[in-house]
């Protein structure tokens, strides 16, 4: 049976289905516990006028929440008439969503629908913008940030949607129990009151705890409509039992210090340059091909996720040269082939034709470049293989997903997780799967929490490079002192810089001995009060900084930590009291601390007299302890044994000063102090170039760069990365000694300055240039604001855009400021238009998050 579906391309992401001919097709039937679900969400939809019309659907990953919630929304409120906003954090789930609409499972819509059209919005390429909504869609399925945005600002678009719905407007909202930002609470809350209800979805057990809830309550007053845990679903056969586990590659990838400075705190997944490399690591493939190989016979079935087509191609060659039979799939999230031969090789039909291979077992590996929307679901696969770990916990789950279907549906009953982790030289918060099961009772999980091993080996590792580079390897301080003494654990959702993605965020921030009372007092205080702001997704260090550090310098002033890396723990540690309705993060403590101190270890050892060779025999048997965790925190003997001198120094020192070695701490050489220098060091100007993306940060130019002091060195100010930035040399001149942060994205002023410091207004020849004219806004409104005020000016060569403008402020910046000035500003823009014999604009419209825009006219 051919079902009639338009498409605008061939991975268009709108869709509109001819009904009769998807109700003639033989229908999807639920699961058992898909079944119980339906019925409960039937019941919960047919007293939709005596209830609240709020619930939440809880299943667990692997167990069809998505296919649930779309077979309920066929048979009831679309087969009703209603439109359908369905809402979601990222795109992955957005594309999710959209390919569970299908010909097998719209057939269950009643007559007299005849057509259903689904349209995916969001910023993300190749999806809608908002704009395109019409009013004769179906069914919108969008990220949270766009909608709310366009909500916000009562975009056409979405107005005429809703209004086009009336009464019958129906809200899925994924992810639901992350608890949203304001600006999505009242999104949300706005369209209940219109009379939408809301179904939340979860794979994450909502637990009882009243505490817990809050939030939950006013957005989903009829609480759980349907629940089912894991462990039924595995006891059942539905869902296979996960299984781990971890190999190390030994590849040590290159993330340059400043590339690493500038991601941290963006919530993005590792930059591309670095994906790269480990896509084209040789040895990295064919360790990967080797593993498979080795033990197929174990793995069995696998889906190998990839990164780059290339690297799809290098891992099935080297399957092949050990016999085993492998297939590539990868598209439009990939580059394309290189040459017109691979380009004619991998036609439209290749694809198809090796997952059809990969079904009837015809080959034992599937590779891919994370095809997880569609076309993928082969139910009987026992092993995925995650060619490289991952920041985002949405995208890892999917690929897990893709083994997790049990016996009952011709899965397999256990499903291999194999996770392949690299030698890392700094701190990266990986996401971690885990199948939750719904218990109601959080200690089950406290008491099982593994230590964060990487962060503490990378904190290891990196002071005893310090301590070898002085020259004299001795430890600065106890053992013990190195070692966290427990770490929170914090969650909050986050905007991916550069997207409108939101991604749930699972840190830990660790703890040291000098620093856990003065987390307490300010834990203390925050669940007290909280500053707002703190709760929004896109909040950043660089627009609180002032706050954080005075938070810092109240409360953990005493701490040897590095004031900046302290900054950045304290704003996790606030973004999780701010959007957990207060409440404070749970703190675990490492329990096997005190079993891992070297100085103990050099004391026993000094203490029984023991020789080079006998020293050195007992420190290897101890770093072979199964019961132990230094070969984690020490990838090498070697860096256990050398922290082990510096140990032994500290130690003999101590003792021939008659001091205690549990607390003496060696005396830091007084060197003198040397002349002051004017200007950072070369390599430092590089870096700082490099992170600021080798453009002026006041108001965009790429010519005549300088790194500046933010504090100027006439003011003592240091040659520190964190007060430095990049200005052209115009720029620099305007700013003299005057202290003003561009990298701060918010202002610190008070007050509004009485006069608008005018900047380089574009020549009569540029008169409709939009660069320059955007460079004229940044750097007027920058040294307005005396701080990176502009986000974005919106300025166009032709359209819409070459007569109406907009400069969008970032977040902390009041357009209001800027209205006794508004009325000078357009004039200016106008005379130099009409001197270039260029149409005058329309209108000036300046606006920031939270504000009220400022628009020219009236």
């Amino acid at each position: 049976m051919n079902v009639k579906k338009t498409r605008r391309s061939e991975r268009s992401f709108y869709a509109k289905w001819t009904l009769p001919d998807c109700r003639k097709e033989k229908q999807l039937d639920p699961a058992p516990h898909q079944a119980v679900a339906l019925r409960k969400l039937d019941g919960w939809y047919g007293k939709l006028g005596q209830n609240q019309g709020g619930g939440i659907l809880v299943l667990p990953t692997g167990g069809g929440k998505t296919f649930t919630a779309v077979r309920f929304l066929c048979a009831g409120p679309l087969s009703d008439g209603y439109k359908v906003l369905w809402l979601a954090h990222t795109h992955h789930l957005l594309e999710q969503a959209f390919h569970s609409f299908k010909h097998d499972t719209l057939g269950s819509i009643r007559e007299p629908r005849r057509e259903l059209s689904l349209r995916v919005v969001s910023g993300t390429p190749g999806h809608y913008p908002p704009r395109d909504i019409l009013p004769k869609d179906d069914v919108v399925i969008a990220t949270l940030q766009t909608i709310t945005n366009a909500f916000r600002e009562q975009l056409s678009a979405l107005v005429q949607f809703i209004k086009a719905a009336g009464k019958k407007l129906f809200i899925v909202f994924d992810e639901a129990h992350h608890a949203p930002a304001p600006s999505y609470r009242n999104l949300l809350e706005g369209l209940r009151a219109k009379g939408a209800p809301v179904l939340g979805l979860t794979a994450t057990p909502v637990y009882s705890d009243e505490r817990k809830q809050g939030w939950l309550k006013k957005l989903f007053p009829d609480g759980i409509l349907a629940q089912t845990r894991a462990s039924e679903l595995i006891a059942s056969g539905v869902l296979a039992r996960p299984k781990s586990f971890s190999l190390t590659t030994r590849y040590t990838p290159s993330f340059e210090g400043a590339d690493y400075e500038k991601w941290l705190g963006t919530y993005r997944d590792i930059p591309e340059y670095v994906v790269d490399a480990l896509a084209n690591s040789a040895e990295r493939n064919g360790f990967i091909a080797k593993t498979y190989a080795d033990e197929r016979k174990k793995w069995g079935k696998t889906i190998i996720f990839t990164d780059r087509w290339y690297q799809c191609e290098a891992i099935a060659e080297a399957l092949k040269r050990y016999k085993v039979k492998a297939g590539s799939v990868y598209s439009h999230v990939d580059a394309s082939p290189a040459t017109v031969a691979l380009r004619k090789e991998r036609d439209s039909d290749t694809n198809a034709r090796v997952l059809e291979s990969f079904r009837k077992n015809e080959i034992q590996v599937l590779i891919n470049v994370r095809m997880l929307t569609e076309g993928t679901d082969v139910p009987d696969v026992q092993t995925v293989f995650l060619t490289r770990q991952t920041t985002s916990r949405i995208l890892l789950t999917q690929m897990v997903g893709r083994a997790l279907r049990g016996p009952k549906f011709k899965g397999t009953e256990e499903a291999n997780i194999v996770s392949f982790e690299d030698d890392w030289r700094e701190q990266v918060q990986w996401a971690e799967f885990e199948l939750e099961d719904g218990s109601a009772d959080d200690k089950v999980r406290s008491t099982t929490h593994r230590p964060p091993l990487q962060l503490i080996s990378i904190d290891l590792v990196k002071q005893l490079a310090r301590q070898m580079a002085d020259g004299a390897n001795v430890t600065p301080v106890p053992f013990q002192a190195l070692m966290p003494v427990g770490w929170y654990k914090v969650t909050f959702d986050a905007r991916v810089d550069g997207s409108d993605d939101i991604e749930p965020q699972e840190l830990l921030v660790m703890v040291f001995e000098d620093e856990i009372d003065g987390f307490k007092a300010l834990i203390k205080s925050l669940t007290r009060s909280v500053p707002e702001p703190f709760g929004e997704e896109s909040v950043t260090l660089e627009d609180h900084r002032e706050s954080v550090e005075s938070w810092r310098a109240k409360f953990l002033s005493g701490a040897r930590r590095n004031p900046v890396d302290l900054q950045a723990d304290l704003l996790l540690v606030a973004r999780h009291i701010a959007q957990q309705q207060r409440t404070a993060p749970p703190f675990f403590p490492f329990e096997m601390r005190a079993e891992h101190d070297v100085d103990k270890l050099a004391i026993d050892f000094i203490e029984s007299d023991l020789g080079p060779r006998a020293i050195d025999e007992k420190l290897r048997a101890e770093y072979a302890r199964s019961d132990r965790f230094w070969r984690t925190l020490f990838h090498r003997y070697e860096q256990l044994r050398h922290f082990y001198d510096g140990c032994q120094v500290r130690i003999l020192e101590a003792t021939n000063r008659e001091a205690d070695p549990e607390t003496y701490r060696p005396p830091t050489p007084d060197r003198g102090r040397q002349p002051s220098v004017s200007e950072p060091d070369e390599h430092v100007k590089k870096e700082v170039l490099k992170r600021d993306n080798r453009a002026c940060l006041a108001c965009g130019s790429n010519r005549t760069l300088q790194v500046d002091h933010i504090i100027p060195v006439y003011h003592a100010g240091s040659h520190e990365p964190d007060n430095l930035q990049t200005l052209c040399k115009r720029c620099n001149g305007l700013k003299g000694t005057r202290t003003i942060r561009f990298t701060s994205a918010s202002t610190q002023l008070t007050h509004a300055l009485t006069e608008l410091p005018l900047g380089t207004v574009p020549n009569v020849e540029d008169a409709a240039n939009p660069d320059q004219w955007g460079r004229f806004f940044r750097q007027t409104f920058n040294f307005f604001y005396q701080c990176g005020a502009v986000g974005d000016v919106t300025i166009s060569s032709r359209g819409a855009g070459y007569y109406d403008w907009a400069v969008t402020l970032r977040s902390g910046n009041n357009p209001a400021w800027l209205a006794p000035h508004l009325e000078e500003l357009v004039d200016l823009i106008q005379s130099v238009r009409e001197k270039g014999r260029k149409p005058p604009i329309r209108s000036l419209r300046i606006r920031a998050p939270g504000q009220r825009d400022l628009v020219y006219p009236n």
